[in-house]
């Protein structure tokens, strides 16, 4: 090794201490070359460096602390040597940055994966928005409310600033007592809710409407409330209905060909989970038809082209309770189901969400910017 190649691993200092203030100046100084012992860093700011004197006097073991582009607090020290040190170290610093980052570029992919954010564990892929039905208009006026609504010729005549301003046609006009409309408040809360959830950039991907009228109303309301009533087309399925909805056979119920006519934007080749609903059903197995309905609807949804799925449900009193209860891993409400339904209101929702990680269920209360939202 040639003797500049020496110098740059070495610091020249003279036997003469800068600290020892004692020595008689007159002594000729005796120039000698410490080896410095260089340990490749990462830093850019400050590194230390341990001079090993071979007279290993305690003054002069200390350690010093060099500082890249500043110049050393103690004006002593040979100036020249200080500065050819520090030539030298930024030489090996940038040799080594470069030669790290050139051939090893494997680790600083590494560090910079390490640094990326990781996703947060409660993420959710899928949620369910179930909600009830809005005002019934025989509630309001009572069960026969259409007998005055009705001219001899069938014509619609609403005598109440409450009643629906239009109806579809009915070829049997007692079907309106099993089947009922919303009434004129219920149609604008429904498009309230709709407007709320849009206001909370909480849109539906899919929805799906109980047969029955007053939820088939609820629904379109709400997607009117969204602006998606001409882009979003709503899917009819039978198996939301409520206990005891069928006992007089599903022939009551306006077809999906018949909403499309009067207006109603619907899915018209959607394939219905459960096409009839038997007209005597016990409790029990209400709840089972509700598990295998939200349960078909999760798988059908499960490879969805979006990172979360809204799915509207717009159902009846107790859907609340016999759609989430297998979801959720709660016992059915078999003996007190008559008396939940009642304190259940109107549009009152329910929110259930899906976690990516572990595909569990759990009941939720989104914090939504209105006042008029009712949870159940």
């Amino acid at each position: 090794m040639t003797e500049s190649s020496n110098n740059a691993n070495s610091l020249r200092t003279g036997e003469e201490s800068p600290w020892n203030n004692s020595i008689d100046k007159r002594q000729p100084v005796v120039e000698k070359l410490i080896p410095i012992k260089i340990i490749p860093i990462k830093s850019d700011d400050v590194f230390h460096i341990s001079l090993q004197s071979p007279a290993k006097t305690q003054k002069e073991n200390k350690n010093k602390t060099l500082t890249r582009g500043n110049k050393p607090t103690d004006r002593t020290r040979s100036q020249s040597s200080t500065g050819s040190t520090n030539y030298h170290l930024e030489r090996y610093h940038h040799h080594y940055r470069h030669h790290h980052h050139s051939h090893h570029p494997h680790h600083e992919q590494q560090r910079q994966q390490v640094q990326q954010p990781a996703q947060p564990l409660d993420q959710c892929d899928m949620r369910l928005f179930i909600i009830r039905h809005g005002e019934r208009v025989d509630r309001y006026f009572g069960s026969n409310w259409f007998m005055s609504a009705f001219d001899q010729f069938g014509q619609y005549r609403p005598y109440h600033t409450n009643l629906p301003p239009d109806l579809p046609y009915r070829l049997n006009p007692y079907f309106w007592a099993l089947d009922t409309p919303l009434t004129r408040d219920g149609l604008n809360a429904a498009e309230h809710v709709g407007r709320v959830l849009n206001m909370n950039k909480y849109k539906p991907s899919y929805v799906y409407s109980s047969p029955a009228m007053r939820c088939i109303f609820t629904t379109y309301q709400i997607l009117k409330g969204l602006g998606l009533e001409r882009k979003l087309a709503i899917r009819i399925e039978p198996g939301l209905l409520e206990l005891g909805a069928a006992r007089f056979g599903m022939h009551i119920f306006l077809k999906s060909i018949d909403w499309y006519n009067y207006g109603i934007n619907v899915d018209l080749s959607y394939q219905p989970i459960i096409s009839t609903v038997a007209p005597v059903e016990r409790e029990d197995e209400y709840y089972l038809r509700s598990k295998c309905v939200v349960r078909e609807i999760e798988q059908r949804h499960e490879n969805g082209d979006s990172s979360l799925d809204n799915i509207l449900i717009v159902a009846h009193a107790t859907s609340p309770d016999t759609l989430t209860w297998d979801l959720v891993g709660r016992q059915p409400n078999v003996y007190d189901l008559f008396a939940l339904s009642l304190n259940i209101g109107y549009l009152q929702m329910v929110i259930t969400e899906r976690k990516k990680q572990n595909k569990l269920w759990s009941l939720t209360q989104i914090p939504l910017q209105s006042a008029t939202i009712k949870w159940v």
